[in-house]
């Protein structure tokens, strides 16, 4: 079975992301690593698909992509909230995932 990241690629994903991800995460986003970031905010995406698109620079196409990777992977999304949340963090995450039906 082919993951969402191995499907070929989708016409409405063909243009460049830059734009769109720069307006969806900020500078702050963007300064934490793409595993500390799908920690602290995974749980807060019902639908992604930033990581589907080409990008011009080269080092935010690899952080949207890397997003999209671990969103999609949730035994590692859950090991990177175990290492890098504070219990407090990691008990309002679960609670903020409790509350979506």
């Amino acid at each position: 079975m082919q993951s969402e990241l191995d499907q070929p690629i989708d016409p409405r994903f063909d243009r460049e992301g830059d734009w769109d991800a720069e307006q969806m995460f900020s500078e702050a986003d963007r300064r934490l690593s793409p595993e500390e970031y799908a920690a602290r905010r995974g749980h807060l995406w019902l639908c992604f698909s930033y990581h589907r698109y080409r990008y011009r620079d080269p080092v935010l196409g690899a952080w949207v992509k890397r997003v999209g990777e671990l969103l999609f992977d949730e035994d590692e999304l859950d090991r990177l909230r175990k290492r890098l949340l504070t219990p407090e963090e990691l008990a309002e995450v679960r609670r903020q995932q409790a509350e979506v039906p």
